[in-house]
């Protein structure tokens, strides 16, 4: 009780800063506020981060910092476009953030451990286990799952074999989607993208867990995307499974 008092106490202090600061930039721009550009989804990012906790830190407390950081920070910087959150059965901790071009990406890395917030987070997230990769993505399907409560949101990474030409592999992973991963039971809706290396993201979201394990189930049975699994490089293949948690 008498850490999370100590780490409510901070967090009060901190924002109470960040508010003043906040309200004085405000009298010099509020006359000359600049719209938000569209989205340029050919620049399109997803950022995803992993992440623990301190040992001792409670869910609770995580929760509320976390809505602050986004409320205070996150949701203000340029060129944000939305946020999710997961956790995992081992209490890893996902969060997925796309922005619409990858500068805007890097300015929010370099500003976050600029602002005070970022010293209050360092006290209740285990800052070396975060893991932070990005991805460019050529759509946004983030529209799917507003309404789609509770949900899982299953992560793979991968390369395609060196033998596979990329736009071949695209082609037929375009086919597999519409044929058949949209047609699984469960399935609401799949991000893709690829890194700057060549590693390939592919996130779908399900209904539930056992949803998502039936697909798999089938997926490494199933004739028709044999060809498909051929493709993949399988020893690189990671893949987490995390439920949604807003």
């Amino acid at each position: 009780m008498k850490n999370t008092s100590t780490y409510l106490f901070i967090l009060a202090v901190v924002l109470f800063f960040a508010a003043c600061s906040q309200g004085q930039q405000s009298n010099h721009t509020s006359k000359k506020t600049k719209k938000r550009q569209p989205v340029n989804y050919a620049n399109y990012v997803i950022e995803i981060i992993t992440y623990k906790m301190k040992k001792g830190v409670q869910q609770a407390e995580y929760n509320r910092l976390d809505s602050v950081v986004q409320q205070r920070y996150t949701q203000k910087q340029p060129g944000f476009i939305s946020k999710e959150s997961g956790i995992d059965q081992q209490g890893n901790l996902l969060v997925v953030l796309a922005w619409d071009n990858a500068a805007h990406a890097d300015a929010d890395q370099q500003m976050l451990i600029k602002n005070p917030l970022w010293s209050v987070m360092q006290k209740i997230i285990d800052t070396a286990t975060i893991d932070r990769k990005r991805f460019f993505v050529k759509d946004d399907h983030s529209n799917s799952i507003k309404d789609a409560r509770p949900y899982v949101i299953e992560i793979a990474t991968f390369k395609e074999k060196s033998q596979v030409q990329r736009d071949t592999f695209d082609k037929r992973d375009q086919q597999v989607e519409a044929d058949y991963i949209s047609r699984q039971s469960g399935y609401i809706t799949r991000r893709t993208g690829i890194s700057q290396n060549g590693e390939r993201l592919m996130m779908i979201y399900w209904k539930t867990l056992a949803d998502a394990d039936a697909s798999m189930n089938a997926f490494l049975r199933d004739q028709s995307v044999a060809d498909y699994y051929r493709m993949i490089d399988w020893k690189t293949v990671v893949m987490k499974r995390f439920k949604g948690v807003n």
